[in-house]
């Protein structure tokens, strides 16, 4: 008995050799630079413009959310957004640039993606495509005034992120279907479909876009919760770290026999974090916002 107990025991200490030289001897496959250097250089992201719900909220009353368009200062602030990221492209790339849109089907979003899209050439427009997990926040169908006044008022009560709205989605549900949108959006960006001079941009909603970004750089509850929606129509710029910074972390992480991941190889610009109403002194590795500590 005490034979087979030790050749068992033996066993296991192979097996766990075995598997530790599978991980630990380089037989990983971590990031290289031509990995890097073919990721997007940037991923933005732009809430809607300015739509008649946002001017009256009875619209969500007699319209359905997803048919609920533009108003005529949002017609306006989408091409104005166009035009300031066009400038702010040319600065940095000259002509020498591609953008790809992804957008939530929602009337407003496909207005807001027509009225940015007018201010670029054709040659550097890389393409549009409608993701529905990228849609609203669902706060059911028809929305009664009264009774959506009500529970946002419950809601502040029971605590934003978790709270359903009846027939709709809180905001962990919003985080489930995003969760799987970027496991979708990593493993194309991995896979090469975006060249290195071409910069995503997602034409989206307000919370969808910070739950997007609560889950790309692994911020918590209370995070989230110290977060608010840009203005509309005003670009969001999540983009690629040095070249010089990547060598430094993946480094770093191969000495702890770790692998730098896409998302590590982002971060969210300074002036986008107040945009956001984030603290100008934060970064992404202390957010300046410290998750509760639940003591019994």
């Amino acid at each position: 008995s005490s034979s087979s107990s030790s050749s068992t025991s033996n066993s296991g200490n192979s097996d766990s050799s075995s598997i530790s030289k599978s991980i630990y001897s380089g037989s990983y496959k971590g990031m290289t630079r031509e990995d890097f250097r073919a990721l997007p250089d940037k991923v933005m992201m732009v809430r809607h413009a300015e739509s008649t719900g946002n001017v009256d909220f009875t619209t969500y009353s007699q319209t359905p959310d997803y048919e609920v368009p533009l108003s005529a200062l949002g017609w306006e602030q989408a091409v104005a957004c166009g035009l300031t990221m066009r400038q702010e492209m040319e600065q940095e790339y000259g002509q020498d640039y591609k953008l790809f849109f992804m957008t939530s089907p929602y009337c407003r979003t496909r207005q807001t993606f027509v009225g940015i899209r007018q201010a670029f050439l054709d040659e550097n427009f890389a393409g549009v495509q409608e993701e529905v997990q990228l849609r609203e926040q669902d706060f059911g169908n028809f929305q009664n005034p009264d009774k959506i006044k009500a529970d946002l008022a419950e809601r502040n009560r029971f605590g934003r992120f978790y709270y359903r709205f009846p027939d709709g989605e809180s905001g962990s549900d919003v985080y489930n279907r995003i969760s799987i949108f970027e496991d979708h959006l990593i493993r194309d960006m991995k896979s090469g479909r975006f060249t290195s001079n071409t910069s995503l941009c997602m034409v989206t909603h307000g919370l969808t876009m910070r739950v997007f970004l609560m889950r790309w750089f692994n911020w918590t509850v209370e995070n989230f919760l110290q977060v608010y929606n840009p203005a509309n129509a005003t670009p969001i710029v999540i983009e690629k770290i040095s070249e010089q910074e990547f060598i430094k972390r993946n480094n770093c992480l191969r000495e702890r026999r770790q692998t730098l991941q896409v998302k590590n190889a982002y971060r969210l610009r300074p002036e986008s974090m107040t945009l956001l109403g984030m603290s100008p002194m934060a970064t992404m590795e202390n957010i300046d916002l410290i998750a509760h500590t639940y003591l019994p």
